[in-house]
Order: structure tokens, then sequence, then C-alpha cells
């Protein structure tokens, strides 16, 4: 239910919340005293946080300039990532001009390109409508199992849960 603490989960695993007690370990590593930008996640919010002033590239391409990585090495990256999430001819279109399942593989890709050990979904289909969101679940779904990657997704629906997922964990109060 609303309240129970999945997006505080969320953002204690990827270093945006502090826990009042016990770690958090990635691939082995406990990451509590390791700052956000520093852990092997990335997180893809409800609303999707697309930088409205940029367009679909460099939305995408924002956090490895960020890193400092060479212009070629983010080229070649962004175009395997929007490969990856069927996005390659939306490239240069200015966010305002997307449909929601648009927006929502932009923000997919912005956090994919940064090959994160986790992906953390808060509600990542939330404001979709049914058939988009089917084909997203389905979606996302693949690219998890092409990546093999671990994806931690939270949801109010339960039918989507068991869709996309391996394991499910059920939260309560």
């Amino acid at each position: 239910p609303s309240g129970c603490g999945k997006t505080t989960l969320l953002r204690i695993i990827a270093g945006l919340a502090d826990p009042s007690k016990g770690l958090i370990f990635i691939n082995g590593i406990e990451v509590n005293n390791i700052p956000p930008e520093r852990r092997p996640s990335n997180i893809v919010f409800q609303r999707y946080a697309l930088f409205p002033h940029l367009n679909v590239i460099e939305n995408i391409k924002y956090g490895l300039i960020a890193k400092g990585l060479a212009t070629d090495e983010i080229n070649n990256k962004v175009e395997d990532v929007l490969k990856l999430v069927d996005m390659q001819e939306y490239k240069y279109r200015n966010i305002d001009q997307l449909s929601g399942g648009q927006s929502q593989r932009i923000a997919l890709a912005r956090s994919l390109i940064n090959e994160p050990d986790v992906l953390l979904l808060d509600e990542p289909l939330a404001a979709l409508d049914l058939k988009l969101r089917k084909r997203m679940q389905v979606e996302l779904r693949q690219i998890q199992q092409k990546l093999k990657k671990t994806f931690i997704s939270v949801t109010h629906d339960q039918g989507e849960a068991l869709a996309i997922s391996d394991r499910v964990a059920v939260m309560n109060e």
C-alpha cells in the first residue's frame, strides 16, 4: 500500500536517504558510506525526471559528460543505449514532444547508459495507459534479461510485479 516504504527503500539503496538501521550491500560490498554518485546503482523516478531544456540525446549523455568521458566513447554508448530502448529515431526530439512511453524509455536509457549493477525503478509504468503498460512490462523484462543486471522495481500492481520479476517481495506497514 501507499506509505509502506517502497520509494524510501529505493532511495536508501541509491544512497539518497540513510537507513535508520541495517546495511546495504551491492555485489557483496557494503555501500552505506558510499555517496550516491559513486554507487553502482541508478534510479528511474516515477515522473522520469528528464531535463526539459535538453533534448533526448542531451538527456541521455548528461551523466557521461559529468563523468568526463571522451566524446567518441559517449557517442558510441548513446547509440548503443538508444538501440537497446528502440529510440534511435527520436534522439534529437525535445522532451515535451515525447509520449509517456517514449519518456519512460529515455529515462531508462539515461539510467542504463551508466552501466549500473542495480537499476532502481520507482513505479516506472504508473503514468502509462493500460495497453502501453503491458507492452512496457514485456520490454523492461527483455532489457533486464539481455543486460543480465538486477532491476528492483516498486509497484502497486501485483500483475505487473509478477510479469516483470524473478522474485517478489510484498511490503506492508
